[in-house]
């Protein structure tokens, strides 16, 4: 499915171009985007992707993830009945949903990417898209969003006078757009185009799945590491309760401290004195600042009790990282020049206006088109779009709003795909594409929908 939708946009875009005479931007776009796909995505990246593969060796080298994996496997399995009980797999795909609902960003891909390498061992066709792998990929484009915590700073930014009122229908469009993902998933797998097609036994080579590695044994933990392991959870959970009940004596007690130890005042006091006035607007700002370096240290700490050599486990697992991202880059490269070349030919705003007669008499918002089209191809570009519509029409208005949801609640299926894919080598994706983007669309309208009843 991808290769006719690659193939399609860069021979549209070239027609475009020389119907339109827009040759040049689409020279520049092609060099552009193929530069930027490695220097300003994939090396960016590359740092995330190799520390979080550590850390996901730390994870699975303690056992954590067999713990993660038989609490919340009864769940996870009606969604992948393909997975065995107890599988890592669950797991890591239990901790890169839990990041993307935090709003962790970059941090959630590495746990993704582990997910799919997992999968990928128990996938009998390699090369092909299990019905798992292709599950995995639907979670994470239609991922359930608490906290769009990059779409609220561009807001805030921009001066918006409540950015956290997208919070409510961004939460509510992604969670129903995941129900309709997994719905959608397990209707077209059922299909008969979208059966499984092994590759012939030639090209097996080319793609086969990683070597399975045995789930780690770790002997029983003393009861006092697991006093200290619970005591770190107890702590950091009042801290947090503190900090959204009595947030006012928490700041004073930690500037005091770090006056104390730094011996000087601190030079940016934002955390100090930007306290948020509603009690679960501070609970969210805690967990997005806290997540990542408390999850860095609670696996940390975790992984040295149970008598793992902490800083050897985590340069091993960040080896996979380098090697994945080496496997990926040029699935990234291909994908962002098409979409440059799409956007500058363009192709996207011909499309655009073949598309808004139908959507004006659906009384969809015209205005908020172009991020609707374009968020499924580039996370860039849709940032880009929200920030034009802000300055259009207000960072205050409707509009802006349900861009700025849109944004929040629904990912780039596209990219997502050639990251996810591409890291295990699978070549045909099934229905991992159509999937994605009817969950992009039901997350869309079900933003309009939210934000005309809530903030309308």
């Amino acid at each position: 499915m991808l290769n006719y939708i690659w193939l399609g946009m860069v021979t549209v875009s070239v027609a475009v171009a020389l119907a339109t005479g827009t040759l040049e931007p689409v020279t520049k776009a092609v060099l552009a985007r193929s530069q930027a796909a490695v220097m300003d995505v994939m090396l960016p990246m590359a740092g995330m992707i190799t520390l979080w593969m550590g850390i996901m060796r730390l994870v699975e080298t303690s056992g954590l993830i067999g713990i993660i994996a038989r609490v919340l496997g009864p769940l996870l399995r009606l969604v992948f009945p393909e997975v065995p009980k107890g599988h890592p797999a669950l797991g890591s795909i239990a901790m890169n949903m839990g990041a993307n609902m935090l709003g962790a960003g970059n941090a959630a891909t590495p746990m993704g990417l582990r997910a799919m390498e997992q999968l990928n061992q128990l996938n009998p066709n390699p090369g092909v898209a299990s019905n798992a792998m292709v599950m995995l990929l639907a979670l994470n484009t239609s991922g359930i969003t608490l906290i769009p915590a990059s779409t609220i700073a561009l807001l805030q930014a921009r001066g918006a006078d409540h950015p956290t009122g997208i919070i409510a229908p961004a939460i509510l469009a992604s969670c129903l757009a995941t129900v309709c993902a997994v719905a959608i998933c397990f209707l077209l797998q059922r299909l008969q185009v979208f059966r499984v097609v092994p590759f012939a036994v030639e090209s097996v080579a080319e793609t086969a799945p990683l070597v399975e590695k045995p789930m780690a044994t770790v002997p029983p933990m003393a009861w006092w590491k697991k006093l200290v392991i619970w005591s770190a959870v107890a702590g950091f959970l009042a801290i947090m309760i503190w900090y959204t009940v009595s947030p006012r004596s928490l700041m004073e007690l930690q500037y005091d401290t770090y006056v104390k130890v730094r011996g000087t005042a601190p030079a940016d006091v934002d955390w100090f004195i930007a306290v948020p006035e509603a009690g679960y607007q501070r609970l969210m700002k805690f967990v997005s600042l806290a997540a990542i370096p408390g999850a860095i240290g609670f696996f940390a700490l975790y992984a040295a009790l149970a008598g793992v050599k902490v800083f050897e486990e985590l340069v091993e697992g960040a080896r996979e990282g380098v090697a994945t991202t080496l496997r990926v880059i040029p699935y990234v490269v291909a994908m962002l020049v098409a979409v440059g070349m799409f956007t500058e030919s363009g192709a996207l705003g011909v499309l655009g206006r073949l598309l808004q007669p139908v959507l004006s008499w659906l009384y969809f918002p015209v205005e908020v088109l172009p991020i609707a089209i374009v968020r499924s191809l580039s996370g860039g570009a849709s940032t880009g779009m929200l920030a034009g519509i802000a300055d259009q029409y207000g960072v205050n208005s409707l509009f802006t709003q349900i861009a700025a949801t849109i944004n929040g609640s629904s990912e780039t299926t596209f990219y997502v795909a050639a990251v996810y894919f591409g890291a295990v080598g699978v070549r045909r994706m099934r229905h991992a594409i159509p999937t994605g983007l009817l969950a992009d669309a039901c997350a869309v309208i079900l933003s309009v929908i939210f934000c005309r009843l809530l903030l309308g």
